[in-house]
């Protein structure tokens, strides 16, 4: 594992988002050895006057406002996280914002830097828009990390995330995918790039498996069995037409999802979901109460729509479920085309409802614990040992 570093991360997410993602994983493990300054999202997507964008604006002010925050970390040891919220100005597709954001943004790292001595950093984004600040810091190595096609995410200017991007591709020192897909359109760009899909916190969703864990008291009472989803319910990603068409099959199925609605889009129309009584809709939960969730389910889902934004994703979840132990059935992700032994593959509604109904019938131990020995192989801590391997050969290398 990289010890020692610092590491400069731009993220597309706040820290202290309920949903931990791959940049909340990565980078507080490594923050255990290294130093790590996390630039909170950078507005990427245009906002709206919805009460939720604003409200969301003001919370960032206020962030601002009240500095870096300073988690677990030790300046002599060179470990812990940095914690930073940058004032931008969203609508990045006018040319004299973009100048503005970019003179402003050095200005308050460059104080960051001077006062955290992150001197010779490791420069690691997953935005794209980091290409301003090669060279700013005098990085040692530089990273991009694509985890979606943020092109394709309905909110986001894409012409000028997609000038940026090829800008950021051809001057990076490697760039990581979490999607074939993306690996293969990225290397065409950068010839340092590597396949690497997103995995699991596998100790956490495996608590999912133990019998003194309680349920929570919201899910408990429903009628068995559970279907369940955990993540994002927005209408880019999700086929409602597909969660509403197998409750209106099988009324007597609790359809159960849990994760914000409407992110990353304006807003999530669930009026199609509402019709039906079976389908409880239970909004965010925190991350320490996912695994006891997750044991309440009989069968896990994944019934995203197939479009140019999934396509180019590896679910996260994917891992999570398996770990709990839980069968899967998921539509036809390109992404999950190499797993297709670990879970139902469903290509159209009757598939998927056919597949729900074997998912349910399983009764196969050892199927389950290929599930458990996928989950175990496909940890943070061993993509990270995969990454470090990277990142010491190219540095060394140079």
């Amino acid at each position: 594992m990289i010890k020692g570093e610092n590491i400069i991360c731009f993220g597309f997410a706040d820290w202290d988002n309920p949903y931990k993602t791959n940049q909340h994983h990565i980078m507080s493990r490594l923050s255990a050895h290294n130093k790590v300054l996390f630039i909170e999202s950078l507005g990427l997507r245009k906002p709206t006057a919805q009460r939720k964008d604003v409200k969301r604006m003001f919370e960032r002010l206020w962030s601002f406002m009240k500095g870096p925050r300073l988690l677990n970390l030790d300046l002599n040891l060179n470990l812990g996280v940095i914690v930073y919220s940058p004032l931008v100005l969203p609508y990045h597709s006018f040319r004299l914002i973009r100048a503005f954001n970019k003179w402003f943004l050095r200005l308050q790292i460059d104080h960051l830097v001077f006062r955290f001595r992150l001197s010779s950093p490791i420069l690691w984004s997953y935005v794209p828009n980091a290409v301003e600040f090669l060279g700013r810091w005098h990085e040692k190595l530089s990273v991009y990390h694509c985890v979606d096609d943020l092109s394709a995410n309905p909110r986001i200017d894409t012409k000028s995330l997609i000038e940026t991007e090829n800008r950021f591709l051809q001057k990076v020192s490697l760039v990581f995918t979490t999607a074939k897909a993306l690996y293969e359109e990225k290397k065409k760009a950068n010839p340092h790039t590597y396949y690497l899909p997103n995995v699991a916190d596998y100790d956490h969703f495996h608590k999912a498996v133990e019998t003194g864990l309680a349920l929570p008291s919201d899910v408990s009472v429903l009628p068995k069995p559970i279907i369940g989803f955990i993540g994002a319910i927005s209408e880019y990603k999700l086929d409602f037409q597909l969660i509403a068409e197998i409750a209106k099959r099988h009324p007597e199925w609790s359809i159960v999802l849990i994760g914000v609605t409407g992110e990353g889009e304006k807003s999530a129309d669930l009026g199609i979901l509402q019709q039906h009584k079976n389908i409880h809709i239970l909004g965010g939960r925190p991350y320490s109460e996912i695994s006891a969730y997750l044991k309440s389910f009989n069968v896990c889902i994944l019934p995203n729509k197939i479009n140019d934004y999934t396509k180019n994703m590896f679910p996260m979840k994917f891992y999570e479920y398996l770990a709990a132990g839980k069968p899967v059935v998921a539509t036809a992700l390109p992404a999950l085309d190499e797993q297709a032994d670990l879970y139902y593959r469903s290509n159209n509604p009757d598939e998927f409802n056919k597949n729900l109904q074997l998912a349910l019938a399983e009764k196969d131990s050892v199927l389950l614990e290929k599930r458990f020995a996928a989950a175990k192989q496909n940890t943070w801590e061993v993509r990270i040992e995969s990454m470090s391997k990277i990142i010491e050969g190219i540095t060394n290398a140079g």
